[in-house]
Parts: structure tokens; C-alpha cells; sequence
């Protein structure tokens, strides 16, 4: 039986090549926000050529979104199968150890991003460019929150606007903690906020369920 050809091996300077332009890229973020990481800092920065970056990185904001998932990456997914009041604690206290963990400036730069979009420059194509980027960040970040919550909901239909306020309602904390007060969001803390928001949000069911049960007068 004839040999299977090898396959090719990987050019290794193309490895070094990427992990010199992300380098550069999470370190121009941190130092200067969104608005410092362009094309042109990163090749300077790095040493790598600008046709070289581009077989990595097709556009600006794909690099900058990589920068942002090296700075701050994904969460570890919420055990299965365990309780869902659980395995919502597991994410809020992995969302507590990452704010925690990143520097606080990390934290600020992930605030910039998925600010409001009137704080959005007006240049056109920077303000694409910024949006575009905050809705990858959002996605980074409520993906882990809709499956959760929606286990610890059981017959609730959330909608996208829905997940990202109960992400904010039980994240924010945790990064006004980090960032203000510079109090640990230990495993009490986190517990208490899981209890307080699933508590909330059967007050809320209990009353929307009453008002469709009261008979109109």
C-alpha cells in the first residue's frame, strides 16, 4: 500500500510572526485604549512587515478583536449537568477571578468598548470600526450567560436585550468592586448576588403571572 504524502509542514516563522503582531497589538491596548491599535503601530511596534500581518489579520478590527481575547479571554464554561443555580455561581465567580486577575486598566479598555454608542467618534469609518468591535465583545461575553440563564430559567423566552441586562446586572458589580470600591468579590459576595438576582426574577415572573391572571375590569 503506497505512503500517505506527509502533510506540509507549518512555516514556524509565520507562528513567530503572529504572536510578535498580538504582542504588540495588547500591548499598544492597554497603553493607549481601542483608538491605539492601528495597522501602522502594530507593524511598528512588532517589526513585522504590513503584508505579513495581513495574511494574519484581514482588517483592523479583527486584530483588535484578537488583542482583546488575548487581554481578557473567554470565561471556562459552567459545568453541565450540575444545579442551575450552580452553575451560575461557577460563571459569576469566573467573571470575579478574571476582574480580579486583569489588570485594572484591562477592565477600563473592556468598558471603552462596548460603550454607548453616542461616546463613538465621528469619523465614519472609526465608528464602524468601534462597533463592530463592540458587538463581538458582547457576544464574547453574553454567549456564556444566555445558555446558563437559560437553564436557570426554565420556560422563560429571554430576548438578546434580556441577557445582556441580567450579564449586567450580576457582572457589574463585580467590575465596580474591581475598579471602585477595591473590594475582593469573594464566594460570599457572589453568592449573595446570584441569590439576590434569581430571587428578583421570580418577584418579577410571580407579578407578571398575577397581572395575566387578574380578570380586566
Amino acid at each position: 500500500m503506497p505512503e500517505q504524502p506527509a502533510a506540509p509542514r507549518r512555516d514556524p516563522r509565520l507562528d513567530r510572526s503572529r504572536t510578535a503582531i498580538l504582542a504588540a497589538a495588547v500591548a499598544l491596548l492597554s497603553e493607549g485604549g481601542v483608538r491605539a491599535v492601528t495597522i501602522e503601530a502594530v507593524t511598528a511596534r512588532s517589526g513585522v512587515a504590513r503584508s505579513t500581518l495581513y495574511r494574519h489579520f484581514t482588517t483592523g478590527t479583527e486584530l483588535l478583536a484578537a488583542a482583546f481575547r488575548e487581554l481578557l479571554p473567554a470565561l471556562p464554561p459552567a459545568p453541565e449537568g450540575g444545579a442551575p443555580r450552580d452553575r451560575l455561581l461557577h460563571l459569576v465567580r469566573a467573571h470575579a477571578d478574571q476582574f480580579e486577575q486583569a489588570p485594572a486598566l484591562a477592565a477600563v479598555v473592556w468598558m471603552t468598548a462596548i460603550g454607548k454608542s453616542a461616546d463613538l467618534p465621528s469619523d465614519a469609518e472609526e465608528r464602524t470600526r468601534l462597533a463592530t468591535l463592540r458587538e463581538h465583545v458582547i457576544e464574547h461575553y453574553r454567549a456564556p450567560f444566555e445558555e446558563v440563564l437559560t437553564a436557570c430559567l426554565p420556560g422563560a423566552t429571554l430576548s438578546g436585550h434580556e441577557v445582556e441586562l441580567a450579564a449586567a446586572q450580576l457582572a457589574g458589580p463585580l467590575l465596580f468592586n474591581t475598579l471602585v470600591t477595591r473590594r475582593a468579590s469573594d464566594a460570599r459576595f457572589c453568592a449573595r448576588l446570584v441569590d439576590d438576582f434569581l430571587a428578583g426574577r421570580a418577584r418579577t415572573t410571580g407579578e407578571e403571572t398575577a397581572r395575566a391572571q387578574t380578570p380586566a375590569t
